[in-house]
């Protein structure tokens, strides 16, 4: 007898129904991995509290606080329950992806104690949502935004008493996530840890607002078209410490980052940076390089200062390829009125020159002497009342 042909799976040819079983099977697998839940947190508290320095002592993240927050995921399991543990060393596999490969991001936060004694937060939700853009762009596993957010506020609420009292004052935050995958071999993440740190900060400026030169930096460049600039990686930022040490030999304090033939401006050292001008069509402009080529950092503050001062209706306020030339050109004709960085350790960082190939292009500051322009300071004070709960806003987001 003929031997019937046997009929092929709908939805595709031969072996079609094989490739759709593996995708349910995968939707499936995906379906049963634990997700990171705030109802599951365990916390464990400390039998060892560490010594709390006075406020006038505090710096800049030398001083842990003492507990954090430990998540841990497996790519056959997903999250196991969070959990607030005692601040202490971790433990990882010498071959841990984060140590070979630099499988990592982390955030920069702050809670500030209001004169209320509330605890706040300045916009957590923007720092949820770029920590998991980070975490996705470097194939770390996604998480709950809104679990791992209320798991910081609990961790906040334990270690309340951490946070400054002093006006000035705050308690730094550090969620920082990365591949404990152990295997030399370069492949996807299948273990990762996020933890979170506290850290109680003094001022940046302890004796007040302290303008700074930034040395222009072209050889050394720290993001460019189609790398990771947007992401908030460590592999962006240790590369950075070679060209500030340059920038201290120079005589500034930071560098300021170019690429390209038409020196496309970037960041300052760690910031976002920020140019007030009178441009070439008499107009008075604030400006800031653009996030359209993913070379620079979505930063929270920089988006506030935007939107601020957009608020006021004053001056134009854009976003746009920022080349150093037509900079350079507005410092020597006296239209560059003002310039500074942000970000979240300093808020607000006034400059007062730029210095390229040897010679310093001064902003007006320089030459009366002032800390900073009249803009800087003002869009700081505002800032700083809304984080410190002086003014009610919906960027200041309470602890109860």
């Amino acid at each position: 007898r003929r031997a019937r042909a046997r009929r092929a799976p709908r939805g595709g040819g031969v072996g079609a129904g094989s490739r759709g079983g593996k995708r349910a099977a995968r939707a499936r697998t995906s379906a049963m991995l634990a997700e990171l839940d705030h109802a599951k947190l365990i916390t464990r508290k400390t039998t060892q509290p560490l010594p709390k320095p006075p406020d006038e002592a505090l710096g800049f993240g030398k001083v842990i606080a003492d507990h954090m927050l430990k998540c841990t995921w497996r790519a056959d399991t997903g999250w196991a329950p969070p959990e607030l543990v005692p601040s202490g060393p971790i433990a990882l596999h010498p071959f841990s992806h984060v140590l070979h490969y630099a499988i990592e991001c982390y955030e920069g936060m702050k809670v500030y104690r209001d004169s209320s004694d509330k605890l706040r937060l300045f916009r957590p939700k923007l720092n949820m949502k770029r920590f998991h853009e980070s975490c996705e762009r470097l194939c770390l596993p996604a998480f709950s935004q809104e679990a791992l957010l209320r798991c910081i506020e609990d961790l906040v609420r334990l270690d309340g008493d951490w946070v400054p009292r002093q006006k000035g004052y705050s308690m730094y935050m550090r969620p920082v996530a990365f591949s404990t995958t152990p295997w030399l071999g370069l492949t996807q993440c299948s273990e990762a840890m996020i933890f979170v740190l506290l850290s109680p900060v003094g001022p940046y400026f302890k004796s007040g607002f302290q303008a700074i030169k930034l040395a222009v930096e072209e050889k050394h460049i720290r993001a460019w078209p189609g790398g990771v600039g947007a992401a908030k990686c460590g592999g962006n930022y240790a590369p950075t410490v070679l060209p500030q040490i340059e920038a201290a030999r120079a005589g500034c304090s930071q560098a300021l980052f170019c690429y390209g033939k038409d020196q496309i401006v970037t960041e300052a050292g760690t910031m976002n940076i920020f140019f007030l001008w009178v441009n070439e069509d008499g107009e008075e402009e604030l400006i800031t390089p653009w996030l359209d080529d993913g070379c620079i950092l979505p930063g929270i503050t920089r988006l506030s200062v935007i939107e601020l001062c957009k608020s006021w209706g004053e001056f134009k306020v854009t976003e746009q390829a920022v080349k150093l030339a037509p900079l350079l050109k507005a410092s020597e004709e006296g239209r560059l009125l003002e310039c500074f960085g942000t970000g979240t350790a300093a808020v607000i960082q006034p400059v007062k020159s730029l210095t390229y190939e040897g010679k310093e292009y001064t902003l007006p500051i320089a030459a009366t002497g002032e800390a900073s322009g009249p803009i800087a300071m003002r869009v700081m004070q505002q800032l700083g009342d809304i984080q410190n709960g002086e003014v009610e806003h919906e960027w200041s987001h309470v602890i109860d």
